[in-house]
């Protein structure tokens, strides 16, 4: 279907025939790993339904691209699986963005009366420019964190506090006086992908996510996924499993990507049994420590809720955030006056009493 620039198809059955379109536009913006059409497709393929729809605008000096999925009557928003990072929509920055926006909601089948665009960063991109506009409402979604890669290994590790870099010497320390032998390897070969998935999943069937019901078994749907976007990241020299064994047993791993400057953490996992030793943060320093001697990434992305241990390793915080974009300026005013009086009637009351003159409380 096509309404003015904008033409809307099944997603399920459309994205293979404009993955070259949306790279192109990815290209434009600022080529994002986690905004490749490998990845997206992998996504739609495995946690997609028929209600999403790919929205192309087709315009040489301002196009853009979205997944998008119809909510109620009049309200739409981008497509969000769990597992994606980001907003699956690529449509400029500032005016740009903004005016994309619009049209988009103009040209949506129906009367649309706003957009909902969620999981934006506001690093790379998106509506940050018009954040104060009378016809967007910000709504911040979650803190993450990244670690800037800049001078030296040895800078950055002297720049870290005392508790972090000396429990790390003294584990290594002691590990040693125990025969114990560490080894850290990095794999890029997608022959070793199915095997490194595998034992991601075993170590983290080990663990308090099992006993949650979110961990990753290998085997299961985000076991499968992993696999499948590791496999189209390494035959592009974009993905990398590093692991971190003790006498040839794996005791922590990290899947991830890497595009240009940019490190992305996937998933990050260890054996609970060796937690004594604090695995995950001996291989996370490893890691550090090979980046900076491959002298190629800049930014160490974790793209994921800020966690208490990551204030370790890094003071670089942000806020993605879920911007909601109105067809009127009054629409965006009504609806915070429906919050603002469903606010105060949920406001508990407090029932003012008299004091008499002896402290007692008169009715």
């Amino acid at each position: 279907m096509k309404c003015g620039a904008w033409s809307f198809h099944p997603a399920l059955e459309a994205f293979d025939r404009f993955r070259g379109q949306w790279d192109a536009v990815n290209l434009k913006q600022n080529n994002h790993v986690l905004l490749d059409s490998g990845f997206v497709a992998l996504l739609l393929r495995d946690f997609g339904s028929r209600d999403v729809m790919l929205a192309i605008k087709e315009d040489d000096g301002n196009p853009a691209i979205a997944l998008i999925e119809r909510k109620v009557a009049g309200s739409w928003e981008t497509f969000q699986p769990s597992l994606a990072p980001l907003g699956l929509i690529l449509f400029g920055d500032g005016e740009k963005a903004a005016d994309n926006v619009r049209s988009l909601m103009r040209s949506l089948p129906g009367y649309v009366v706003q957009f909902g665009v969620l999981q934006q960063d506001p690093n790379c991109w998106g509506l940050s420019a018009v954040d104060n506009s009378n016809w967007v409402e910000k709504l911040d979604y979650l803190q993450t964190a990244r670690i800037p890669l800049y001078g030296t290994f040895q800078e950055y590790w002297d720049a870290r506090e005392d508790r972090l870099r000396k429990n790390n010497d003294r584990l290594r320390r002691r590990m040693a006086e125990k025969g114990m032998n560490i080894e850290f390897t990095i794999t890029r070969d997608p022959a070793d992908v199915e095997d490194a998935v595998r034992e991601f999943g075993r170590l983290e069937s080990k663990g308090w996510k099992a006993k949650e019901g979110t961990a990753m078994t290998g085997d299961d749907a985000q076991g499968l996924f992993y696999r499948a976007v590791l496999e189209y990241f390494c035959k592009r020299n974009e993905g990398v499993t590093y692991q971190l064994r003790v006498n040839g047993e794996l005791v922590a791993t990290d899947l991830c990507l890497i595009r240009g400057e940019m490190f992305v953490v996937l998933r990050t996992t260890y054996d609970e049994e060796w937690k004594v030793y604090a695995p995950g943060v001996l291989l996370r320093e490893d890691i550090v420590r090979s980046l900076y001697a491959e002298g190629q990434v800049r930014n160490y992305e974790f793209y994921g809720p800020l966690m208490e241990y990551q204030l370790r390793w890094t003071r670089d915080i942000r806020t993605i955030y879920h911007p909601t974009c109105f067809r009127h300026p009054w629409i965006r005013g009504a609806r915070q006056l429906v919050k603002r009086g469903i606010a105060n009637d949920e406001r508990p009351t407090t029932r003012l009493r008299a004091i008499d003159s002896k402290g007692a409380a008169v009715s």
